[in-house]
């Protein structure tokens, strides 16, 4: 099932290039509030994060401190977990590279600190490459397992009461919308690229059925949604986006009247920064809603079908295109 409305997602619109800062601060806050709301499932999460290093039992869950964005002399670590006598500082990244005597800095730091036991750890998307004799951390960790860790500890979370629930829930999809988690490939894999095959050519049949020339599209519309279908006529799109296969969309790619669109009383309007003029209109269905039943459709009850949602389609796309077109990127990534 689908996820509504993401609080981080919407929150992180106004980071702007700040995308370590934003993750950072989010991680913590949902740390915090897990070790008051469910504490097994807090301490569990900060044993993990620490490679083992700070391991309380939930009862003593109040001893663990996070602070975020740590003001140091030598830079800013990101984030410090501690409880008395242990002290871990964890560098976060997400596409940036460390910068040159960053980690070493921060091992000299943690030496004149004063606390017994130190650890320093690294958070990163991608697995860091080090020179041979550059500092290293002593635990490295990345997006993807503190995204398994939460799915972990969905159903205990759930447990403990609705807040800790959606705090979970709600982190985990951001991270999924950031592209920054990982789904087990199971068996069933053949099975579904062949189906995707068998769409893409119907899809192909039905656009010769509507006069319109076709070009087969796979990319990216920005993060966590990558996507494979048909370009037509070089200005619209009809597709799947992987994160949702059960939908099948029309969104257009060209410049339209927003106005109109607003007005067409079927569809929705939607912002995407590199179409021309920004507003595109959508037209989305559930292949498996009451109204569609598309899979129990005979093969050709799913062609006729595809080629009235697509001729239905272009007809108010067409009635809300602006004449003068700005050149549409061939691909959403080269804008």
């Amino acid at each position: 099932m689908a996820e509504g409305p993401n609080l981080f997602a919407r929150l992180h619109k106004w980071a702007a290039r700040q995308d370590e800062n934003f993750l950072t601060e989010s991680l913590a806050v949902v740390l915090e509030h897990l070790l008051i709301l469910a504490p097994a499932v807090g301490t569990q999460l900060i044993r993990r994060l620490t490679d083992g290093f700070i391991d309380v039992q939930p009862e003593d869950a109040g001893s663990i401190v996070i602070v975020p964005q740590v003001e140091a002399r030598q830079g800013r670590p990101d984030l410090e977990i501690s409880i008395p006598y242990r002290l871990v500082w964890v560098e976060v990244k997400v596409e940036a590279d460390l910068r040159t005597g960053q980690l070493e800095g921060y091992r000299v730091l943690l030496r004149e600190s004063g606390v017994e036991q130190t650890r320093l750890g690294l958070l990163t998307r991608y697995a860091e490459q080090f020179a041979p004799e550059a500092e290293r951390p002593d635990f490295e960790i990345r997006w993807f397992q503190v995204a398994s860790w939460l799915e972990d500890e969905r159903e205990a979370a759930g447990a403990a009461g609705e807040v800790a629930d959606f705090l979970c829930r709600q982190f985990l999809h951001f991270l999924r919308i950031k592209a920054m988690t990982l789904t087990q490939v199971e068996k069933y894999m053949p099975e579904g690229v062949r189906a995707l095959g068998n769409l893409l050519n119907m899809l192909f049949e039905a656009a010769g059925a509507c006069k319109v020339a076709a070009k087969k599209t796979l990319g990216r519309a920005g993060p966590g949604r990558d996507y494979i279908g048909l370009k037509l006529d070089g200005k619209y799109w009809v597709g799947i986006e992987f994160a949702e296969p059960e939908k099948l969309w029309f969104r257009t790619w060209c410049r339209i009247d927003a106005e109109a669109a607003a007005h067409l009383g079927v569809g929705q309007l939607g912002d995407e920064s590199w179409i021309p003029g920004r507003a595109c209109w959508e037209q989305v269905v559930e292949l498996d809603s009451e109204d569609v039943h598309f899979y129990s459709r005979h093969k050709v009850g799913q062609f006729q079908w595809l080629e009235s949602f697509l001729r239905e389609c272009l007809v108010k796309a067409r009635s809300i295109e602006i004449a003068d077109q700005s050149p549409i990127p061939e691909d959403p990534e080269d804008s």
